[in-house]
């Protein structure tokens, strides 16, 4: 039995003036790296936990936070440095310089904090500076200036300190990466804020969106007036006034500090931006795509720690993770081409 339209569905057809379903709420597609990555974030919990039941624990999950502030605010610095198309390998040193002045300037003193740490933070700035002159003045690449500068720097803090910190760290450091507040470790807090920050600045603030302006094509950028010099120069000292902070926290965590603590730091800096999304080549990118990255990279290592791999195993899987990462983000890129 055949069935007729209702008059006044015709007549709308006839017109063409059907109504439609209101449209479907997309993610943006700068989120699904970031999504992608703290799902893997998840499943790889899920996959440890299964592996091995008494894995997963309240405090365990709490120590992996813990642990990853330092790649979470250093990965920050690194993040906006690829935004503009450059790298700062420099960050590891840098890193070990702030760890090594806190516990010089500290010498195991409370009150020598409020001192102590200004002076090591603008010590990293002024590093950063450096790169960033060489970068922006100079018109040197980024790779060339800071590996340069990294070996420099370190070369002058081995000499000044002859390899080792002879002082413990100031006791409030240690208690606050140890401590917590009505149950939440004081490091899981800081996160907390730091990532807040961090996201506002580089994807809600004027300055960030100048800085993917930069990253995405300098020579248009400087046609329309922004200060590309400026910008670029300020980018590479807030990565170092950031790797100042990690320094500060890895020196608190461990009690003490050497010239070359940083240096893990490095490779899994460039690694937490990459999966998160950004393009090594600039101008992409969200940093909850860097907080993504950084918090799978730190679970990663601790389910690594907890299967006793090698050191030599850590450094596979974690190449393995970016050149997979690599892979996906230039499949994603053909993608949207075609």
């Amino acid at each position: 039995m055949a069935h007729t339209q209702a008059p006044d569905t015709a007549a709308a057809a006839q017109s063409g003036d059907l109504p439609t379903a209101p449209p479907r709420a997309r993610i943006p597609s700068e989120w699904l790296p970031a999504l992608t990555v703290l799902a893997a974030t998840v499943l790889l919990l899920a996959g440890m936990k299964i592996i091995n039941p008494a894995f997963g624990s309240m405090n365990q999950l709490a120590a992996i936070l813990v642990t990853a502030i330092f790649l979470v605010v250093a990965s920050f610095g690194q993040g906006l440095v690829m935004l503009l198309g450059g790298i700062d390998l420099s960050l590891g040193v840098i890193i070990g310089i702030a760890g090594m002045m806190t516990a010089r300037l500290t010498a195991g003193n409370d009150s020598a904090l409020a001192t102590a740490l200004p002076l090591v933070l603008l010590a990293c700035a002024a590093m950063g500076l450096i790169n960033g002159i060489g970068v922006a003045i100079a018109g040197m690449p980024p790779f060339i200036v800071t590996l340069s500068s990294g070996i420099a720097f370190f070369g002058v803090a081995l000499g000044a300190s002859a390899g080792s910190s002879q002082q413990a760290v100031a006791p409030g450091l240690q208690r606050f990466m140890s401590g917590n507040w009505l149950g939440v470790p004081w490091p899981v807090l800081f996160i907390v804020g730091f990532a807040l920050a961090a996201w506002l600045f580089q994807n809600r603030s004027a300055s960030g969106r100048k800085l993917y302006a930069i990253g995405s094509s300098p020579m248009a950028a400087r046609i329309v007036g922004l200060p590309v010099a400026a910008l670029t120069i300020a980018t590479y000292v807030v990565s170092g006034l950031c790797a100042g902070v990690t320094g500060i926290l890895l020196a608190g965590y461990s009690s003490s500090a050497t010239l070359d603590m940083g240096n893990a730091l490095l490779m899994p800096t460039i690694a937490a931006v990459v999966i998160g999304g950004a393009r090594v080549t600039g101008g992409s990118g969200i940093y909850l795509g860097t907080l993504a990255g950084a918090l799978f990279l730190s679970t990663l290592s601790t389910v690594i720690t907890a299967m006793s791999l090698s050191q030599g195993l850590r450094n596979i899987v974690q190449g393995g993770v970016i050149l997979i990462a690599l892979l996906l983000q230039s499949g994603r890129l053909r993608l949207r081409k075609n």
